[in-house]
């Protein structure tokens, strides 16, 4: 019976393991203005820059998978019409450049 439990309890921590803690994780949201954008010769260093309603400017980082490109579009496109955008992401989930947070996703709000 112990043997049993041993085993549950193993498989769950290389289950856990294996998805990098996925569960804990949790999109943080928040809203302002694409106040600027920085391409970089490396994908996964792509900034752009979220002004918040206080004044606070943000850092982002753009993730260098297959969905950054269309993270970077939004971005560029709420920069150019100056709409504002809610943006998600996850705190202390880097994109391996700098220390900023990656976008999740990003929303172009109706002004």
């Amino acid at each position: 019976m112990k043997t049993k439990t041993v085993h549950a309890t193993a498989f769950a921590l290389i289950v856990a393991g294996a998805l990098g803690g996925a569960s804990a994780a949790h999109a943080d949201l928040v809203s302002g203005s694409i106040v600027g954008a920085e391409g970089h010769t490396s994908p996964s260093c792509r900034r752009v820059f979220l002004k918040k309603a206080d004044g606070v400017v943000l850092t982002f980082r753009i993730p260098a998978s297959s969905g950054g490109d269309g993270i970077l579009s939004v971005a560029l496109t709420a920069l150019s019409t100056g709409r504002p955008v809610e943006l998600a992401y996850t705190p202390g989930q880097t994109t391996g450049c700098g220390s900023e947070p990656g976008i999740d996703y990003v929303t172009i709000l109706a002004g």
